[in-house]
This record gives structure tokens, C-alpha cells and sequence, in this order.
């Protein structure tokens, strides 16, 4: 009887630690999501050689989905939109180096997105720079 008593007490310890940590990871992906959507974490992303390329893409996603992409010069040339208010100078000139960091940044993404997608394994790590040289030498061998 007591035994038993004590491996139901030990299925329920294991049972709540098992939700207890289920719905942790739950929220911490919430919070990194929420992350996202704020910053755009997605510009480190590109530089740092350990990203998970399907979380940078995600990260890049769902900043987008609640930002408004500046225009590409592809976007602006012959349209002419009138605003209804016009900001100081100084606010429309910082505003406008902003938007040409941020297309910058766009461009640079999708270089990288380009040129990475060739290495990305499956799992979503990159190779290492040092895994793709023997990799581009095992081909040159052949």
C-alpha cells in the first residue's frame, strides 16, 4: 500500500514537471516570436556564422509580417504620392536614412539567404566556413 502510494506520488511529480516544462517552452517561443515582431534581430542573424537558417528566416518573416517594408528603388521611380502632413526636414531626412539602411539590410538578407541556401543542412544549421572549403576541395578532386 505504501508503495504503491509512493509511485503515484512519483507519476504525479513527473507528470507536473513534465507540463510545468511543456508550457515553459511554450511561452519562451512566444516570447522569442513576440522578439521577432519587435526587432530586427534578423540583420545579426546574417552575420553570425552559428545561425539556425530556418530561424533567421522566421525571425526576418515575422518582423515583416508587422512592419512596413520600405519600397525598393524599383517601387519609387515615377510614382509621386501627395501627404497629407509633411515632416520637418530634419525628421524626414533621418526618416529617409532609416528606410535606406533598412533596404540595405533587406538586400543584404537576401544575398545571404541566396548564397547560404546551397550549405544549410538539414536540421538548419549553416556549414562552417571550414566544411564548405573541404567540401568545395572533395568536389575539385573529382
Amino acid at each position: 500500500m505504501c508503495k504503491l502510494l509512493i509511485m503515484k506520488l512519483h507519476v504525479l511529480i513527473f507528470a507536473s514537471l513534465l507540463i510545468a516544462t511543456t508550457s515553459f517552452a511554450q511561452e519562451r517561443k512566444k516570447s522569442k516570436d513576440r522578439l521577432y515582431a519587435k526587432k530586427p534581430l534578423w540583420i545579426a542573424m546574417v552575420d553570425d556564422t552559428l545561425t539556425n537558417y530556418y530561424e533567421a528566416e522566421k525571425a526576418f518573416s515575422i518582423y515583416w509580417q508587422h512592419h512596413e517594408k520600405p519600397e525598393t528603388e524599383h517601387d519609387i521611380i515615377g510614382e509621386h504620392e501627395e501627404r497629407s502632413k509633411v515632416p520637418s526636414r530634419r525628421r524626414q531626412r533621418r526618416l529617409e536614412e532609416e528606410e535606406d539602411k533598412m533596404r540595405m539590410e533587406i538586400r543584404k538578407y537576401e544575398k545571404w539567404h541566396e548564397l547560404i541556401l546551397p550549405y544549410v543542412k538539414e536540421d538548419g544549421r549553416i556549414m562552417y566556413p571550414s566544411e564548405r572549403l573541404q567540401l568545395w576541395e572533395k568536389q575539385q578532386s573529382k
